[in-house]
């Protein structure tokens, strides 16, 4: 029973909103950038001047830091957030 009661706390779901604002860290807790977006289930962090997009099944609420899990394709994240920037930038004008 403790156990099912521990893995239902690892899997509460948080909110969209929950997601924008935030400190990202990778899965050693190396802080890399911040949440400023989401484009449909992919996070949007600004990282340095560019941007990345990780999908949100491989973020994890860590308390005060989203913290990114499990293994994903860097060169895919940095398409999907130069996608997104050049989406927002048309829009902006």
């Amino acid at each position: 029973m403790e156990r099912f009661i521990i893995e239902a706390v690892k899997m509460k779901k948080i909110e969209r909103d929950e997601y924008l604002c935030r400190f990202v860290a990778d899965s050693k807790g190396n802080i890399i950038g911040e949440s400023v977006a989401m484009d449909g289930d992919v996070v949007i962090i600004k990282v340095g001047k560019n941007f990345i997009g990780i999908p949100v099944k491989h973020i994890e609420d860590d308390g005060k830091l989203l913290k990114i899990k499990g293994l994903f394709n860097f060169d895919k994240a940095e398409e999907l957030g130069k996608k997104w920037a050049e989406r927002y930038e048309k829009g902006r004008i």
